[in-house]
């Protein structure tokens, strides 16, 4: 009974004096380090590819426009040249979202699934659903802009088409459904069992949404001061919304961060900490912070700080992304937060 055959040796389950080993065990297999659930993550990370932090990217500036543009033209301050740009950027990031998300998926028809029915309770089909609703109110828009823009020829058609359109109530149709593809990526997140995400769900929407705004208010700025365009008085709106925006932003991540305690770890460890600490923090709101709040303002000072905020949005999608793998792979992160540590404690700030 002592003897231990040769098959079990070979097949690695034991050794020259008796003891059995495994590959899975702790307690019993050297080669594991102390590790939780035999070291073996409980749950699969999400195994999304660039395309996704850059659809987060590009949801959040698509909200940031439509805000802007809709609060100016509410409160009579339009600058026809911010509700052209507006326009026809929503367009085009109605146009590149899907793309992107296909591009994910790899099979066109996963996308076209999600289209036979609306969960409510589905992050993920409110958002698909949203971006259709938002893209057709948006294209409606754009004609509109088209036609007075002399791109649809000139005939009954563009006239029409330029008279009958009610653009102030399909702006204000627009901007909820915008804000909502801005805020509701950050929700997507939330909504699934990773410790970091599922963590902060209250803090990811609003989150994810301030940094939206703030980079589609730096995209505005770019793009006014690349082509020489814009009122004076629409430059230093930007500029003074810019400053609330960072701050605020500043202030959902400092809160997020103490939300998520412990299981935020990951987000300012190895590689992920540098490019959020680096690219975010430093890079994305320090450094405009104080280009904004510094003397007069200047083209090239604008341009600068809104490159840095559009660079710093895009890294704070990727950090949050690849923190999330880090913290699935983790099984303590996961059994620790799963056993009830992660309910609200005295010593709690959020």
């Amino acid at each position: 009974m002592s003897d231990i055959s040769s098959d079990t040796l070979a097949a690695g389950r034991g050794d020259q004096n008796g003891k059995v080993e495994t590959s899975h065990h702790p307690k019993t297999d050297p080669k594991q380090d102390k590790k939780g659930y035999y070291g073996i993550p409980p749950i699969k990370h999400a195994h999304w590819t660039w395309q996704i932090p850059v659809y987060f990217w590009l949801g959040g500036i698509t909200a940031g426009v439509a805000l802007f543009t809709a609060v100016s033209k509410l409160v009579g301050k339009e600058d026809p040249a911010v509700t052209r740009l507006g326009r026809y950027f929503s367009v085009l990031s109605m146009m590149l979202s899907p793309v992107l998300l296909i591009w994910d998926l790899g099979r066109p028809e996963r996308f076209l699934n999600m289209m036979r029915i609306w969960k409510l309770r589905s992050p993920m089909s409110n958002q698909s659903w949203s971006l259709v609703a938002y893209g057709n109110v948006s294209g409606i828009l754009m004609l509109k802009q088209a036609a007075e823009d002399g791109f649809m020829g000139k005939g009954a058609l563009p006239r029409l088409v330029a008279r009958l359109v009610p653009d102030r109530v399909l702006q204000v149709l627009a901007l909820p459904l915008a804000l909502f593809i801005g805020s509701n990526t950050g929700t997507l997140l939330s909504a699934t069992s990773v410790p970091i995400w599922a963590r902060n769900w209250m803090l990811m929407g609003p989150t994810f949404l301030a940094s939206g705004v703030s980079t589609g208010l730096s995209f505005i700025s770019l793009v006014l001061n690349l082509l020489r365009t814009g009122r004076r008085d629409t430059h230093h709106t930007l500029q003074r919304a810019e400053k609330v925006m960072l701050l605020a932003e500043t202030g959902l991540i400092v809160a997020s961060l103490a939300r998520m305690s412990r299981w935020g770890k990951p987000l300012y460890t190895g590689k992920v900490g540098a490019l959020f600490i680096g690219g975010t923090l430093l890079g994305g709101i320090a450094a405009p912070l104080a280009l904004l709040f510094s003397g007069n303002e200047t083209r090239n000072k604008s341009m600068l700080t809104s490159v840095l905020v559009l660079l710093g949005g895009l890294a704070f999608r990727f950090a949050l992304v690849l923190a999330g793998r880090k913290s699935a792979d983790d099984p303590q992160a996961y059994f620790s937060f799963a056993r009830g540590d992660n309910a609200p404690q005295p010593g709690d700030k959020i």
